[in-house]
C-alpha cells in the first residue's frame, strides 16, 4: 500500500483496533444463539463441575468417574469452576461462557493490527487479518481455544517491547514468564510457539545487549518453570509421575486402530471413537479408573505403536489425510468458518512466499512454527479447534499477502 496513504491509518491504529474489537464483538454476538458445544460429554466443563461439587480435580469423562486427573490442563477448567461458583444456574454459566469466548476473539481482533506493527513495521497485514478472523474465529466454550490465541497474541506484542527495556529487565523478564506460564497452563503446546518467538526476538536485538537478554530469558524462563512445576508437582502427588498431561496416549489410541477415520466427526459418526476413548467407553474407562492415568497412557501410547507397526500402510493413509485436514479443515461441522481458514491457508502460502522472496526476517519463525507445531496433530484424529494456536500467524501471512497485491 502506499506510503502516504499508511501513515494516516498508522497515526488512527487505536481507534483502527477499537472498531475492529467492536466488530468481533457484534459478530460474535450473533452467534450465541447457535453454540451448543457445552455441558455434559466435555471434559474441561466436567472437571469444572466436579471441582465446584466436590472441591477436586478429577472426573472428566461422561462414561463414569475415573478420579483425579491431568488429561487437560488446569487453567481454563478452573476459570470455568469459578463461573460455577458465581453462577448458580447453568444457562448463566453457559451464557458466560460463550459471552467469554465472545469477548476474547474481540481482544484477538484488536491485537492482530498491533502485532502486525511488530513484525512488518505496519498494521495493514493485521487489519486484513482481523477481517479474515471475523469469519475464522471458534465459539467453543467448552475448550479454551479462544483464550489460547487471544492470550498468544498477547505475549508476543508484551515480549517484543519488554525484551528491549534497559531498566528492571529481570523484573520484566519475570512478568513475561508469569504470562507465558498462565499460557502454559491454559494449552501446554503453546510453548512450541512461545519459545522460537523469544529466539526470534533474541535474533533481531543488537548483539552488545547479549547480557540483558540473557538475563530477561533467564528471568523468564525460571517463572515459567516454576509455574509449570506447581502442576507437575500436583500430578506427581495425586497420580504418581511428574507430568504435565495425561493425554497422549488416549487420544493415539482413538486415533489409529481399525475401525479409525481421518477426523474426530466421522469417528463419532461411525462409533470408532464411542468405543477406543474413555469419554464415553465405559470399557476405556473401567481400564483406565483400574490402572491409573499414567500406566493408561502409557499403556496405549504401546498399544498404538503396536498397531502401527502391523498396518503401516493404513497409518500413512491416515496420517495423509489428517495432514490435509489440518490445513483445510472439514467442513461437516462449521462450513463458514472451514471455507475462511481454507481461503485463509492459501493466501497465507503466497503471503510467505512473498516474504522469502522480500527476506522479511519474521519469516523464519512463521516457517518454523508452521512446521514444528502440527507434527503431533498429523497423528490423531483432526479437529478445526487444534488449527487455531497457530491460525494467527496464517492470518497476518495472508493479510501480508493482501497488503503487497494492494
Amino acid at each position: 500500500m502506499n506510503k502516504c496513504l499508511k501513515e494516516p491509518l498508522l497515526s488512527r491504529l487505536p481507534v483502527v483496533s477499537f472498531f475492529l474489537f467492536l466488530a468481533s464483538l457484534l459478530q460474535g454476538s450473533l452467534q450465541l444463539t447457535s453454540v451448543k458445544h457445552f455441558g455434559p460429554g466435555y471434559e474441561m466443563v466436567a472437571i469444572a463441575r466436579n471441582l465446584a461439587k466436590y472441591g477436586a480435580f478429577a472426573n472428566p469423562f461422561l462414561a463414569l468417574p475415573t478420579g483425579p486427573t491431568a488429561a487437560n490442563p488446569p487453567l481454563y477448567p478452573v476459570f470455568l469452576w469459578v463461573l460455577f461458583k458465581v453462577f448458580k444456574d447453568f444457562k448463566t454459566i453457559f451464557f458466560a461462557a460463550q459471552f467469554g469466548c465472545v469477548l476474547a476473539n474481540a481482544i484477538t481482533s484488536a491485537l492482530l493490527p498491533l502485532v502486525s506493527l511488530v513484525l512488518f513495521g505496519d498494521a495493514v497485514a493485521g487489519i486484513a487479518a482481523s477481517v479474515f478472523w471475523l469469519f475464522a474465529m471458534p465459539m467453543m466454550p467448552s475448550w479454551d481455544t479462544s483464550y489460547t490465541v487471544a492470550a498468544l497474541l498477547f505475549f508476543c506484542f508484551l515480549t517484543a517491547s519488554s525484551i528491549r527495556k534497559t531498566q528492571y529487565v529481570i523484573t520484566s523478564g519475570l512478568l513475561s514468564g508469569t504470562l507465558a506460564g498462565l499460557i502454559f497452563l491454559l494449552n501446554p503446546s503453546a510453548l512450541l510457539i512461545m519459545a522460537p518467538w523469544i529466539v526470534f526476538l533474541w535474533l533481531r536485538e543488537p548483539r552488545d545487549r547479549a547480557v540483558q537478554l540473557l538475563k530477561y530469558t533467564l528471568s523468564l524462563l525460571l517463572s515459567l518453570c516454576l509455574i509449570g512445576s506447581v502442576w507437575a508437582y500436583r500430578n506427581y502427588r495425586e497420580l504418581g509421575a511428574f507430568v504435565v498431561r495425561t493425554n497422549l496416549g488416549m487420544t493415539l489410541y482413538a486415533s489409529n486402530n481399525n475401525c479409525a477415520e481421518s477426523s474426530l466427526i466421522k469417528e463419532k459418526m461411525n462409533g470408532c471413537y464411542q468405543e477406543y476413548h474413555p469419554n464415553v467407553s465405559v470399557t476405556e474407562a473401567e481400564l483406565l479408573r483400574t490402572l491409573g492415568e499414567v500406566e493408561y497412557d502409557r499403556k496405549r501410547i504401546v498399544d498404538t505403536k503396536s498397531w502401527i507397526s502391523a498396518n503401516p500402510n493404513r497409518f500413512i493413509e491416515l496420517t495423509k489425510t489428517r495432514f490435509m485436514e489440518f490445513w483445510f479443515p472439514p467442513i461437516e461441522e462449521f462450513p463458514v468458518k472451514a471455507y475462511a481458514i481454507w481461503i485463509t491457508t492459501g493466501l497465507s502460502l503466497v503471503g510467505l512466499a512473498m516474504m522469502v522472496y522480500r527476506r522479511e526476517a519474521v519469516v523464519l519463525f512463521m516457517l518454523g512454527v508452521l512446521a514444528i507445531y502440527p507434527l503431533m496433530y498429523y497423528a490423531i484424529v483432526s479437529d478445526v479447534r487444534y488449527r487455531y494456536p497457530v491460525l494467527w500467524i496464517s492470518l497476518l501471512a495472508a493479510g501480508y499477502c493482501i497488503d503487497q497485491l494492494i
